[in-house]
């Protein structure tokens, strides 16, 4: 068994060698409140009707008024309030503060976790979930950079559904995403950190191997195959076959990006012409 460099599951920052990098697929958050119809009578305040836009606010600050006296004179304390000036009026203001820090300090709560989903997202293509083209692109060319300047291999593979437009004409295009989808999680079944999978748009995902040879990629890529044919997609009812196309390059040192990319396509299209030729040469009616 080869032995491959640590790496992340998460991509969480750009790096070489551990293929992790950071973008900014950020979300947006909206907020709104409940509305009440016209016709209805204002709710008292006093009551503390959820419904009215100071009723909830009022029957919490009941709530931590009446838990708030153990704690008011160290709130007074810090504060620098003397002890004869601690008055119902002061202790009630300190009550309120208090309330106003417990909810920013939920909103910052709230805040952080948003910003924790968002660092597990960051890089990633909605459409697929793999990485996106910027990120897997980014942690190329880091590592095409090191190449030569030591003992690691990094090869290139390129995946591609020969069959999709078949597919598309038969399915629609609402079964597209599906197949992707389901292409992305059987690659990733057999292609695991620290090699990288990206998504490159159109038909086409890409993988960066660690330490393995040519002749490891393509049992890596025989078994995807071999496991797209045993499981084919199931989408409404119906199973969808899915043959995928490869092409497999060895980086070099000096090479760039776009020189990988385009090396690996070119390795895909002649794979491919291969497989048509033999299809060609079997009989028809076989």
């Amino acid at each position: 068994m080869k032995v491959t460099r640590p790496g992340s599951i998460t991509p969480s920052s750009m790096g070489a060698g551990d293929g992790r990098y950071s973008s900014n697929p950020y979300a947006a958050y909206t907020y709104s409140r409940p509305v009440r119809k016209k016709t209805a009578p204002d709710p008292d305040p006093d009551q503390g009707d959820d419904s009215h836009p100071g009723g909830a606010f009022r029957r919490e600050l009941q709530r931590h008024e009446s838990s708030a006296p153990a704690n008011i004179q160290d709130i007074a304390d810090v504060l620098g309030i003397p002890d004869d000036q601690v008055t119902p009026a002061v202790e009630k203001a300190i009550a309120r503060l208090m309330l106003r820090v417990n909810g920013l300090s939920e909103n910052l709560a709230e805040l952080q976790r948003h910003q924790v989903d968002l660092a597990r997202a960051e890089g990633r293509d909605p459409f697929t979930g793999a990485l996106s083209r910027t990120s897997f692109m980014q942690i190329v060319e880091n590592e095409l950079a090191l190449t030569g300047t030591d003992r690691t291999t990094r090869t290139l593979l390129l995946c591609e559904i020969a069959d999709l437009d078949e597919v598309l004409q038969r399915y629609g295009q609402g079964c597209k995403e599906g197949v992707f989808n389901f292409l992305h999680r059987t690659i990733t079944e057999f292609i695991l950190p620290p090699h990288q999978v990206g998504y490159l748009g159109c038909n086409d995902f890409a993988a960066l191997l660690y330490n393995m040879d040519e002749q490891d990629t393509w049992q890596r890529a025989d078994a995807i195959s071999r496991r797209l044919k045993k499981h084919p997609f199931f989408w409404k009812g119906k199973y969808i076959s899915i043959t995928p196309v490869f092409g497999v390059y060895i980086a070099r040192a000096g090479d760039t990006p776009e020189d990988a990319l385009v090396a690996v396509d070119y390795a895909l299209r002649a794979e491919k012409e291969m497989k048509a030729a033999q299809l060609q040469r079997i009989p028809s009616g076989l």
